[in-house]
C-alpha cells in the first residue's frame, strides 16, 4: 500500500484556542533556552560526503540519473559574501528551482522565499525560515494561508537558513551560553541568538509535522553545511563552498528528492483519515467531552476544538507487542488535535491526543513520546504490572509498543524508528567537548494507549474536587510504594486528571499518570535512580537543593510534590485575598526560583524559608477555611516550626497523612463549585529543569499550559529583531550594540543563561544562604550534600533552611519483592 505522510498537525490550545508555547513576547526567552541546550546536543563537523552516503544512501534510490541537472557552476550567481542574506538567497533559489524540459535540481521539489511571508519579518516569534522546499501540492496550500498562518512549518520538507557573510558561520567555533563571554564581539552574541532561532524553526516543525528526523542547510554567504536533527541532538557536516564545491549540494539534492517519504524523515506510520473515520470521531469525542466536562451548548462545541479540528483527522498505528511479544498487532488509533505538542527539540518530544478507538468505538488517550533506552521498560509495563498488584487510581492500558519504520506483517529487530545522532558522539570527526555530551542518550518512539481521558487537576470545579483528587493521587502513590516498591518522581499538576466515569458521578476521580520517570526503591526506601526527574515548581526541597543532582528521592519526596500542587491549584483557582501582583510574587519566589550553582541549578529558596517559618503562605486567607486548615496542618506535619516539634514528631508518613486526609474529608463540608481564575495571564512559566536524564527532556515529557509567569528582567537588554545580517566589519558590531532593545525580555527559565559575564565570575564566590543541619544531614545521609570545599558565607540573619520533621531515615520504604 503506498503510505502518504501527514502534514500541518494542529498544536495544542488552551480553552481559549490560544496556541500553547508560542506566545511571539517569549520568543526570544525560547530561542536563548534552545541555544543553552544545543551545546549539549549538536555534533560537528562530518566530512561532507560522508554526511550524504550516511543519511541518504543512494542504495534504494532511482540510478536513472538522466534527469539529473548539471552541477557544473551551478550556483556562481550566489556572491561569496553580501551585506544581506536577500542577496544571498535570492540568486540562490533561483539556482535551486532551475530547470530544463527534461531535467532539474530537485524534481518534484520546489524552493520558496517564505522569510518575507510574515506579518513582523525581522520580529522573533513571527520569523520564518529564508527559504523553505515544499512538494508542488504543499506550496499551493501554503500559499493560500494568510501572512499569519505558520503553514509553512506544517509543510516544509528541508529550509535553508541564510546570513551574508562566511564569517557568520554558526559553527565556526564552540556554542555558548549568551553572556558568557563578555569579550566575544556583539556579532557572535547576534550569530548566538540566530542559531537559537534555527533551533526554533525545527523545533516547531518537529510540532507541526510527524517526524523521524528532518534536514536544515545553514548558509553563510557561499558557505554551506548540512544538519540533520532528531530527537537526540543534531549533526553538522563540514562547511563547503557551494561556488567551489556545487557537486555536493547537487547531489543531496537529488538523492533527497528520490528518497521516499521515510528517508526524507517522515513518520509513516500516521496517515490522513478516511472521511467516515472523521464523522465518527467527532461524534465520540463530542460526547466524551460532554461527559467529562457536564457543558452542553456553545460551551461543548468550544470544548471540543481542544481535541478536534475539522479536515485534520490522521489514524496513528499502534503496534501492540503488549499483545504478546510474538505476534503483535496493529490497532488504529483516530486523533486530531493534541492537548500536548513538544516544546523543546532534544528529548521526549512528547505529544497527547484524545484518541478514538476504531475497533471497540471508546474514547481513549495515545501518548506519543520517545523514550530513553537506558529507562526502566515501558511505560506500558510498568502501567500493566501497578495494576496486577492492584494500585489504584491509575490509568488502564490499552495497547502500547514501540513505532516501527514501517507497518509490515514481520518485522526485524532494525525496523524500530530510534534517533541517530547519539550514535555519532565519539567518532574522530566529533570536536565538541565529549563532557558536554554525557547527557545525549538513544532514544526509541514510544506508543501508549491508555483508557482513561479526562481533564488535568487544574480544571478543578472547587475545594471539593481538589482535595478529594489528590487523596486519590496519594492513595495511588501509598499503593506504588506498598505493592510494589516504586516512587513517581514526577507528582504534578499536568500528571494529575480528572476522570468522570459516569454521567452520575459528581466528584470526578483523580488519576496518576505519566509513570515513565517512576522507579523502583532498595530497602533503606530511596530510589534506584538518583536525580530530578520531576517537574521544577513542584519538586521538594531536597530535590531543588541538590545542585549536584546525585539525590535519590523517596516517597515523602513525591508526597511534598502533592503538598505543592494542592497548594499551586488554591492559589490559581480558588478564592483568596492576595492581589494579582502580590499572588505574582508569591508564586515567582516559592515556586519558580533556580539559580546557578556550580555544577549545576539550585533552587527552591522560598520553599525552605516557607518550611522554617510560614513567611509565604501565613498571610494568604482562602475563601475556603478548609483548605485553608487542610494547608496549614500538612505543613505542620511535613515541616514542623521550631515550637511545634514535639506535637509533629513523626507525622510526616503515610499512615499518619492517610489517617489524618481520610478523616478531614469525612468530616468537613467542602465547597463544591468556588472555583475562580486568578488572572495571571503575563507569565511565562519555566515548567521543568533539567533532569539526570535529558537536558531537555523535560520541556516535552509534560508539558502543561498553566498560567504564564510574568518575564523577569535582566540587565543585558536583548533585540527582538531579526539579527543583523550584515558583513561583520567594526560599523556593524557598533550598530548591533546600540540597536539592541527590551522588545521581547526573557524568562525565568532562561534567567541563568542570560546573566552577565560578572555574576558568573563572582559565581564560585556567592553562595546561597546555608542549608541548616537537618537539610545537610539528610543529604549527606544520600551522598548529595553540597561540597564544602570552598568557603562559605556565614548564615544569615534569615530564616534557616531546615526541613522540618524529615531528618533521619527516610521510612515509609518497602523492600521490593
Amino acid at each position: 500500500m503506498t503510505q502518504k505522510c501527514v502534514y500541518d498537525v494542529p498544536m495544542a490550545r488552551n480553552l481559549s484556542l490560544v496556541t500553547l508555547g508560542l506566545d511571539p513576547n517569549q520568543a526570544l526567552a525560547r530561542n536563548l533556552q534552545h541555544l543553552a541546550e544545543s551545546r549539549h546536543f549538536t555534533l560537528r563537523s562530518m566530512p561532507v560526503q560522508s554526511f550524504i552516503d550516511t543519511f541518504v544512501p543512494e542504495q534504494g534510490l532511482c540510478h536513472d540519473r538522466t534527469r539529473y541537472l548539471s552541477s557544473a557552476n551551478a550556483f556562481r550567481a550566489v556572491p561569496v559574501a553580501a551585506k544581506s542574506a536577500e542577496q544571498i538567497y535570492h540568486p540562490l533559489i533561483a539556482a535551486l528551482n532551475k530547470s530544463t524540459s527534461r531535467k532539474s535540481r530537485c524534481p518534484s521539489f520546489v524552493f520558496e522565499d517564505v522569510a518575507s511571508r510574515s506579518l513582523h519579518p525581522r520580529r522573533f516569534g513571527y520569523m520564518k525560515p529564508h527559504v523553505c522546499c515544499f512538494t508542488s501540492e504543499s506550496l499551493e496550500l501554503v500559499r493560500g494561508h494568510e501572512l499569519s498562518s505558520r503553514s509553512e512549518f506544517g509543510y516544509t520538507e528541508l529550509f535553508f537558513e541564510v546570513k551574508p557573510h562566511p564569517l557568520h558561520d554558526y559553527f565556526s567555533e564552540p556554542i555558548y551560553n549568551y553572556d558568557s563571554d563578555d569579550d566575544a564581539s556583539p556579532v557572535v552574541h547576534d550569530l548566538n541568538k540566530a542559531l537559537g532561532q534555527h533551533i526554533a524553526y525545527v523545533t516547531e516543525i518537529f510540532a507541526r509535522q510527524f517526524r523521524v528526523f528532518f534536514f536544515t542547510v545553514s548558509m553563510a554567504g557561499s558557505l554551506a553545511r548540512l544538519l540533520r536533527w532528531d530527537r537526540s541532538g543534531c549533526i553538522v557536516s563540514e562547511p563547503f563552498d557551494v561556488r567551489e564545491r556545487p557537486d555536493l549540494l547537487c547531489e543531496f539534492l537529488w538523492r533527497f528528492a528520490h528518497a521516499s517519504e521515510a528517508g526524507r524523515g517522515h513518520d509513516i506510520t500516521v496517515e490522513p483519515a478516511l472521511a467516515e473515520d472523521e464523522s465518527l470521531f467527532e461524534a465520540l469525542i463530542t460526547q466524551e467531552t460532554a461527559l467529562q466536562l457536564g457543558v452542553t451548548g456553545q460551551a461543548l462545541r468550544q470544548a471540543v476544538k481542544q481535541h478536534y479540528e475539522p479536515g485534520k483527522v490522521m489514524a496513528i498505528h499502534v503496534l501492540d507487542q503488549g499483545a504478546t511479544e510474538e505476534s503483535p498487532t496493529v490497532r488504529r488509533f483516530l486523533v486530531s488535535r493534541p492537548v500536548v505538542s513538544p516544546l523543546s527539540l532534544s528529548g521526549r518530544g512528547t505529544r497527547g491526543f484524545w484518541a478514538v478507538d476504531v475497533v471497540s468505538r471508546r474514547v481513549v488517550f495515545v501518548k506519543d513520546t520517545w523514550r530513553t533506552g537506558h529507562s526502566e521498560g515501558k511505560e506500558g509495563d510498568t502501567l500493566k504490572h501497578l495494576a496486577e498488584v492492584g494500585v489504584r487510581n491509575i490509568p488502564h492500558v490499552v495497547a502500547h509498543g514501540d513505532v516501527p519504520t514501517h507497518i509490515a506483517p514481520t518485522l526485524d529487530v532494525g525496523d524500530f524508528q530510534i534517533t541517530k545522532t547519539d550514535s555519532y558522539k565519539s567518532t574522530p570527526w566529533q570536536i565538541t567537548a565529549e563532557d558536554t555530551l554525557s547527557h545525549m542518550s538513544r532514544r526509541k518512539h514510544y506508543r501508549l494507549v491508555l483508557g482513561s481521558v479526562g481533564y488535568d487537576i487544574r480544571f478543578l470545579r472547587g475545594t471539593e474536587e481538589l482535595l478529594h483528587a489528590s487523596y486519590d493521587v496519594f492513595t495511588a502513590i501509598r499503593d506504588a510504594l506498598e505493592k510494589d516498591s516504586r516512587v513517581h518522581r514526577d507528582v504534578s499538576t499536568g500528571n494529575i486528571i480528572l476522570v468522570r466515569e459516569h454521567s452520575g458521578q459528581k466528584i470526578r476521580k483523580g488519576v496518576l499518570i505519566d509513570w515513565e520517570s517512576s522507579c523502583g526503591v532498595d530497602d533503606t526506601g530511596l530510589a534506584t535512580k538518583a536525580g530530578r526527574g520531576g517537574t521544577w515548581l513542584f519538586m521538594s526541597r531536597e530535590l531543588l537543593y541538590d545542585h549536584e543532582n546525585l539525590m535519590k528521592p523517596s516517597v515523602k519526596d513525591d508526597m511534598e510534590s502533592l503538598v505543592y500542587v494542592v497548594l499551586y491549584c488554591a492559589l490559581h483557582w480558588l478564592p483568596h485575598n492576595y492581589s494579582k501582583d502580590k499572588l505574582t510574587d508569591l508564586i515567582t519566589a516559592f515556586f519558580e526560583h533556580k539559580e546557578r550553582y556550580d555544577p549545576g541549578i539550585m533552587g527552591g529558596r522560598g520553599k525552605i524559608i516557607n518550611a522554617e517559618n510560614r513567611y509565604f503562605t501565613r498571610g494568604v486567607v482562602f475563601g475556603s477555611p478548609a483548605i485553608k486548615e487542610w494547608l496549614d496542618t500538612v505543613m505542620d506535619y511535613m515541616s514542623p516550626r521550631a515550637h511545634q516539634k514535639e506535637t509533629f514528631k513523626d507525622k510526616w508518613n503515610l499512615e499518619q497523612m492517610d489517617a489524618f486526609w481520610t478523616e478531614f474529608l469525612q468530616t468537613h463540608k467542602l465547597e463544591g463549585a468556588d472555583r475562580v481564575s486568578h488572572d495571571l495571564t503575563k507569565r511565562t512559566l519555566p515548567l521543568e529543569a533539567p533532569t539526570s536524564e535529558s537536558y531537555s527532556s523535560s520541556s516535552s515529557a509534560s508539558p502543561s499550559p498553566v498560567p504564564q509567569t510574568r518575564p523577569v528582567r535582566t540587565s543585558r537588554r536583548l533585540s527582538s529583531k531579526r539579527p543583523q545580517q550584515t558583513s561583520p566589519t567594526t560599523s556593524d558590531s557598533k550598530r548591533a550594540r546600540n540597536t539592541r532593545s527590551a522588545r521581547s525580555q526573557p524568562g525565568p527559565s532562561e534567567q541563568t543563561s542570560l546573566r552577565r559575564s560578572e555574576r558568573i565570575r563572582n559565581q564560585q564566590t556567592r553562595r546561597p544562604v546555608a542549608a541548616s543541619g537537618a537539610v545537610r544531614s539528610a543529604a549527606a545521609a544520600r551522598g548529595s550534600a553540597p561540597k564544602t570545599s570552598n568557603a562559605r558565607p556565614a548564615r544569615s540573619a534569615g530564616p534557616s533552611r531546615g526541613r522540618g520533621g524529615r531528618s533521619g531515615a527516610r521510612g515509609g520504604g518497602a523492600a521490593r519483592k
